[in-house]
């Protein structure tokens, strides 16, 4: 008989294939440890993206992680730099941008995609001189505030033009007359550029420059748009930009919606972003124009401040009647009456996987948040049969009362979803007639709804002879933008598996951090969970997270 394979005799590309479904980074440290052709192996998607703290005391353990015998540093292509959380914040940035100076000078040459630093803090102008030296095959460049201006050092790099060769992505964050000119500078030298995300960070009353000077008006385009595409200028006769993805942030658009889409060719373009922008509403209605519709569009996501008149949710609404094939729909509504009508979420039935639709009239008031009717939600839910992930807010529910109709009606809408594997429900159960309920009484409480949800998914599917898909549902909305913290503004519980002295197999509700989460089984379909939501607001609990914690 032919001896059994066991799993280190399978050949080295099989083994590869098996690593790559390890995404946690602890376990992939552990087959690290296993031996020599696993350390190989795994150390390739361990090292493939980096998240390092740096401004502490940590900072002396770089230089190990940093030596010639790492042989991970070869196959690193994502790094992602934080400022650490310490006491002392004393020349912390000068410490960091030495950090990273090292880091610099100890990473192999051209092995970087994307580097990244996240602190809304200027960035040391010679480490990013010395970056487009090293590193000339980066994908992903971003234009930031710096402590001097270094353009015309940049542009004396030997091979200057060969640092914006593989350039795909831009993100320009101008906050004053310099970064505007590096961002010209980012976009100008990026010929292969598909993805855009445009933020300005012009604080009003601390910017220098009048905001009537920064955005287009009625007489003519404003600063941001005449000096980052300046060298596209006559805009009225220009080669619109052939992008697949667009993200505009803090950018006004009553008077700038027909720039930009003389700019941009959005018929082209499969992601649209719009967020905070005042006078959204203009850009959705000239991209209503049938001349200028996307026709590949799959991800819109909207988060606006409307007006009295709610214009912003009637151009959206019109605008997701005209359009088809959206995959990903996120929808955050403040200051409107109503949320988006369900027409225009069921015409994209065929496609839709994610929703993420929220409206209210007060960002701060979760009360406030309106909740759809039930024939409305019925008819999401039955149409749109495709959906992986869901969050909206629920009817309210006391977490020790019995569940009231409105609520159990939700929860037997969702049944009708067959590939739905993460719930978010934002609005908050309360402890009503009662008092507010300690955090650790509310959370068990909580938990015991999540294992009823988890209970009743089963039964609807078994009633349907298919099993069951959801794993994650979670309560409250995270506040968490950049930040690798746990939000103590959302409850997450994942479905796990229990057995009795009997050795019968139960579900139990398992309570993970909003980190965590993203390395259990259904993590890639959590997505929906990492949108910051305008309006975010702890449990009605008697104590505050900090006194929870000293207990």
């Amino acid at each position: 008989m032919a001896r059994r394979l066991k799993f280190m005799d399978i050949s080295v590309d099989i083994k590869t294939l098996v690593v790559q479904h390890v995404t946690r980074p602890t376990d992939l440290k552990s087959l690290c440890l296993v031996c020599k052709q696993l350390h190989e192996i795994s150390v390739r998607q361990l090292y493939y993206e980096v998240t390092l703290d740096v401004g502490s005391p940590n900072d002396n353990k770089l230089a190990a992680f940093l030596s010639p015998r790492n042989i991970g540093l070869q196959h690193m292509r994502k790094l992602d730099l934080y400022l650490a959380e310490v006491l002392d914040k004393c020349n912390q940035l000068q410490q960091a941008h030495f950090a990273i100076r090292m880091i610099l000078e100890l990473l192999p040459e051209n092995i970087l995609e994307k580097f990244s630093w996240h602190p809304w803090s200027p960035f040391s102008g010679e480490n990013l001189v010395l970056l487009y030296k090293r590193q000339k095959r980066m994908k992903w460049l971003e234009g930031i505030a710096l402590d001097k201006d270094v353009l015309a050092e940049l542009q004396k790099i030997p091979d200057f033009d060969k640092v914006f060769e593989n350039t795909k992505k831009l993100g320009l964050y101008p906050d004053s007359q310099e970064v505007l000119d590096f961002c010209h500078m980012l976009l100008k030298n990026s010929p292969k550029v598909e993805k855009i995300t445009l933020h300005a960070s012009f604080e009003e009353g601390d910017s220098p420059i009048p905001p009537r000077e920064l955005d287009d008006s009625s007489t003519g385009p404003g600063l941001i748009t005449s000096t980052i595409f300046s060298h596209m200028r006559p805009f009225s006769q220009c080669t619109p930009l052939a992008l697949k993805e667009v993200t505009l942030q803090k950018i006004k658009l009553r008077y700038a919606a027909e720039t930009y889409c003389r700019l941009i060719d959005f018929r082209s373009v499969k992601s649209i972003r719009v967020f905070g922008c005042a006078g959204a509403d203009a850009l959705f209605a000239e991209l209503s124009k049938s001349t200028k519709l996307p026709e590949k569009l799959e991800i819109l996501e909207f988060k606006h401040d409307d007006n009295p008149e709610n214009d912003g949710l009637g151009a959206f609404d019109g605008f997701l009647c005209l359009v088809s094939g959206i995959k990903i729909l996120t929808i955050d509504l403040t200051f409107t009456k109503s949320l988006p009508a369900c027409a225009g979420i069921v015409r994209h039935q065929k496609t839709l996987k994610q929703l993420n639709v929220h409206a209210s009239r007060m960002p701060d008031d979760c009360d406030e948040e309106h909740v759809y009717d039930y024939a409305s939600f019925s008819q999401i839910c039955k149409d749109c049969s495709l959906l992986e992930q869901i969050s909206v807010a629920f009817p309210q529910v006391s977490v020790i009362r019995s569940r009231n109709d409105s609520f159990v009606n939700f929860e037997s809408c969702l049944g009708e979803l067959p590939n739905l594997v993460t719930l978010n429900i934002t609005t908050w159960p309360n402890s009503n007639p009662s008092a507010r309920l300690p955090r650790k009484v509310y959370e068990h409480l909580l938990q015991g709804m999540a294992q009823q949800g988890f209970e009743r998914s089963i039964a609807h599917a078994r009633g349907q002879n298919r099993p069951s898909k959801l794993a994650i549902i979670a309560f409250g909305s995270s506040d968490k933008v950049y930040d690798r913290e746990d939000s103590m503004n959302q409850i997450i519980f994942v479905k796990g598996k229990q057995i009795d002295p009997l050795g019968n197999v139960k579900t139990t509700a398992v309570q993970i951090g909003w980190c965590l989460r993203k390395y259990v089984d259904a993590g890639p379909k959590s997505d929906v969970l990492d949108f910051s939501l305008s309006r975010s607001s702890k449990p009605p609990t008697r104590e505050s997270p900090a006194s929870d914690d000293s207990e």
